[in-house]
């Protein structure tokens, strides 16, 4: 074997090693991040919950999961009312999907901290809507703080802001 063919042949050796050592290890960040969701997945995912209770005419829990200042702005009788009301116009949830999730620092009227909207392109039996739940942050994780249900305008996107709960009418 000449030198040439001896260095060739360690060469492959070695970036055959590296690929496999680079596989393993985006195999365990994969796992890695399968196991500990991140920030954002949290926030998404506590937004889908609430729509689901939402769904399933659950006000009261949701209330009860909702931010401290939230609680403080809306009553849990009118939240009750307002879920109500909100579903009795809209009608049953026929499909949702995801459509973005929107970052907002210090908004106007609200305390300081961190908020998100996730917003949902939500079809209802009477309308077609953009669903937004918005969150603040709380420590480490994401706690619900408004709830918008808006019909869809052709050619306009969701408003930006965060959604603010609403007094029954």
């Amino acid at each position: 074997m000449t030198h040439t063919a001896r260095n060739r042949s360690s060469f492959t050796k070695r970036a055959l090693q590296g690929c496999a050592l680079s596989a393993a290890l985006l195999g365990a960040s994969a796992a890695l991040a399968q196991q500990a969701p991140s920030g954002l997945e949290k926030a998404v995912a506590t937004a889908a919950k609430w729509a689901t209770q939402a769904d399933a005419g659950q006000a009261d829990a949701m209330w009860k999961a909702s931010s401290d200042t939230m609680q403080k702005s809306v009553s849990q009788a009118d939240w009750t009312k307002y879920i109500a009301q909100v579903r009795k116009e809209a009608g049953a949830e026929q499909s949702r999907a995801w459509l973005a999730v929107n970052k907002v620092d210090n908004p106007k009227g609200m305390p300081p901290g961190e908020y998100l909207n996730v917003v949902y392109n939500t079809k209802f039996a009477n309308a077609a809507t953009f669903e937004t739940v918005s969150l603040t942050k709380s420590g480490s994780s994401w706690q619900p703080v408004g709830y918008i249900v808006r019909p869809q305008q052709p050619a306009k996107a969701p408003a930006s802001g965060v959604a603010q709960p609403a007094a029954s009418k």
